[in-house]
């Protein structure tokens, strides 16, 4: 059985994954125990976004998310994005 922090994270993921649908995203893809910086993958074909979400608790401290903010705020710039099949 998991533990109960994995599970409320689980929960919150998905919750997130369908609101991101109502929105109308295209592809919306949880990446469950991927131990990186990105939890959620959002797209939207149409208005051409692609978001990268981490998913953090509702408590969750504000120095915490700045240092988050400072490891990983290099995710928030612009991507070329390729498509390619191996």
């Amino acid at each position: 059985m998991p533990n109960k922090n994995y599970v409320k994270g689980r929960r919150k993921e998905y919750k997130i994954c369908d609101r991101l649908k109502t929105f109308g995203f295209d592809i919306v893809q949880r990446t469950a125990g991927s131990h990186s910086p990105i939890d959620v993958i959002a797209i939207d074909k149409k208005r051409k976004i692609i978001m990268l979400i981490q998913s953090k608790p509702d408590n969750y401290d504000d120095s915490k998310v700045l240092k988050l903010y400072k490891k990983h705020g290099w995710l928030t710039d612009t991507f070329k994005v390729c498509f390619h099949v191996e």
